[in-house]
């Protein structure tokens, strides 16, 4: 997007799209503007689990990790979205942006560049990441969802798991013990499946 006027229009002109389609292409073209100002946003949380599980889960709203929090809201403004307690919100298009934090909790190096049509691209936490992100939930939040959304993401991208990684980042003794119960299940089932 050259310019602010262009990407408005490419917002709006999502308004017809899918949920995902509205919140992946919006996080593009907002990250195509950020990147002039040499901020990268990494989408983290649910829509970081819906593009790695391919659409199996899905998400409300678009997180993301990035500095320049205020050049992030300016542009926001530019392009129609309301801030809304911590929330930037587009009522037209119908889509919710929220900027967590600063700072990627895990590994820079494992962000994945995705692209997506007519050159445009976002960047999502890694994969290894959103499942311990997912890990910490199931222990320490007892979150049922995450438990599922984690060993689900663990058994699709098992053969592509740096598992050195993982058990290099527990924070928390339960969670070695509960992902030693999820590999001990995704083991089973590959077995199952051969």
């Amino acid at each position: 997007m050259p310019n602010i006027s262009e990407a408005k229009q490419a917002i709006y002109a999502l308004k017809d799209k899918t949920k995902f389609e509205r919140l992946i292409f919006s996080t593009a073209i907002f990250t195509e503007l950020l990147l002039e100002h040499q901020i990268k946003p990494i989408i983290v949380g649910g829509l970081a689990v819906e593009i790695y599980s391919q659409s199996g889960y899905t998400t409300q709203d678009t997180d993301l990790v990035m500095d320049g929090y205020e050049i992030a809201d300016e542009i926001l403004k530019e392009l129609d979205f309301q801030k809304i307690g911590k929330d930037w919100i587009h009522p037209v298009v119908g889509i919710s942006i929220e900027i967590p934090s600063n700072f990627l909790t895990g590994d820079y190096n494992k962000v994945t560049e995705l692209p997506l049509d007519e050159n445009m691209k976002v960047y999502v936490i890694g994969i290894e990441d959103i499942i311990l992100d997912r890990l910490r939930s199931a222990v320490h939040w007892k979150s049922g969802e995450d438990r599922e959304w984690g060993y689900r993401l663990l058994l699709i991208y098992f053969e592509d798991i740096d598992f050195v990684y993982i058990e290099a980042n527990f924070q928390h003794p339960s969670e070695k013990d509960e992902f030693e119960d999820w590999l001990a299940e995704a083991r089973d089932e590959k077995n199952r499946i051969k």
